[in-house]
């Protein structure tokens, strides 16, 4: 009887829509609150776009993030809306655009539930992804929504749809590379034509079209990343990675070395994994690992920087409806590192978390592994 009732609160789209009116609640009562981030720089950046000229502010070089976010506050400036409430409220939108997409992933296996309201009802509660947006005035919500699009379009076989949303992702966070070990392989098992990623840059260039008509030069609008890169200078930023244990004095040589690492990984991982044929199940595990190894192996990394991971991971226990320590865990790492970020950051060491994390990703990779000698391997390869 009780299995019963459970069931039908599950299929009840009534419930699902009051949790997602509850989630939407609890983020506006967070609206009022400005963070430092949103005090030194996203306020700063409306007002000059104000004082000069909205689009025409464009030709300088207030800002350190892409052209792309830069028009979205312009839209806010424009509208004469609370720069504080307008920034966060886009960033909640995209949070419900993020889970949409994670609930057509979901769709795919789960044919007769709503399940797509679920998810948009679960997703923006994930705590990471409620301060994030809500709370800090991040925008994190914005890639992580395409990226997730794009594995969706990918699992699909929608290639087009799905290296543009990569596209769209990469537009607006350079953490969009935390994938691409997971598209390099899609290439390499001749699930995409290698030939579709020349539009990722074409995406980006256009993006950037608006900002160099307003008269800024081209060499810096597609040197913004680079430019990130180097803001901080500093390994990595309160997140529990491999640089904990390396001091910033060896900042150049250690971070090319942690970037050529990163690639040559990828590049063994694309070579190891091209004889199989990935399932549903194991572009959903390789997407998980993806996300959460590479901030790990990466130096720059920020305490934010597990927020796609944190998404991955509960979508990992919704597929699979076991393990649900593992989004428990990632998102414990996610909390741990924004609580370093506080007056309480002296009393948090990051070495304890730094274990746990490996531990966790040694876990994902014996998990992976285990799963992969039952995929297909292909008998002939395509052209790709």
């Amino acid at each position: 009887m009780y299995s019963e009732r459970l069931k039908a609160l599950i299929r009840s789209r009534i419930v699902w829509l009051g949790i997602i009116a509850g989630s939407i609640i609890t983020k506006i009562l967070m609206f009022p609150v400005a963070t430092g981030d949103f005090l030194s720089f996203l306020q700063p950046w409306v007002e000059f776009i104000k004082a000069n000229g909205y689009m025409s502010a464009l030709q300088y070089d207030f800002y350190n993030y892409t052209p792309a976010y830069a028009y979205i506050l312009i839209a806010i400036a424009k509208a004469g809306i609370n720069p504080l409430f307008g920034i966060k409220a886009v960033s909640v939108a995209f949070e419900f655009f993020g889970a949409y997409f994670a609930g057509k992933i979901l769709h795919l296996k789960y044919k007769n539930l709503p399940i797509v309201l679920i998810a948009m009802a679960v997703f923006p509660w994930i705590p990471s992804v409620m301060l994030n947006s809500s709370y800090l005035s991040q925008c994190d919500s914005i890639y992580s929504s395409f990226a997730i699009g794009s594995i969706y379009f990918l699992l699909k076989n929608k290639n087009g749809l799905s290296v543009l949303f990569l596209g769209l992702a990469f537009v607006f966070k350079l953490q969009t590379a935390f994938l691409l070990p997971v598209f390099f392989v899609a290439i390499l098992q001749s699930k995409i034509p290698w030939y579709y990623f020349f539009m990722i840059p074409a995406v980006y260039i256009l993006s950037v079209l608006p900002a160099y008509a307003s008269g800024r030069p081209l060499g810096e609008l597609l040197s913004i990343y680079l430019m990130q890169s180097n803001y901080d200078h500093e390994l990595t930023l309160n997140f529990p990675n491999l640089y904990i244990w390396i001091d910033n004095i060896y900042y150049n040589p250690v971070k090319l070395i942690g970037i050529i690492f990163t690639v040559v990984l990828t590049l063994c991982s694309g070579i190891l994994l091209r004889k199989y044929r990935f399932s549903y199940e194991m572009w959903i595990r390789f997407s998980l690992l993806s996300s959460v190894l590479i901030p790990f192996i990466l130096p720059g990394m920020h305490e934010r920087y597990l927020y796609l991971g944190d998404i991955m991971s509960l979508l990992y226990f919704m597929v699979f409806r076991k393990q649900f320590f593992v989004p428990g865990t990632i998102l414990s790492f996610s909390l741990y590192s924004y609580a370093r970020c506080s007056r309480y950051n002296y009393l948090l060491p990051m070495w304890p978390v730094f274990f746990l994390y490996l531990f966790f990703i040694v876990f994902l990779c014996i998990d992976f592994l285990s799963k992969l000698r039952n995929e297909p391997v292909a008998l002939e390869r395509k052209e790709v």
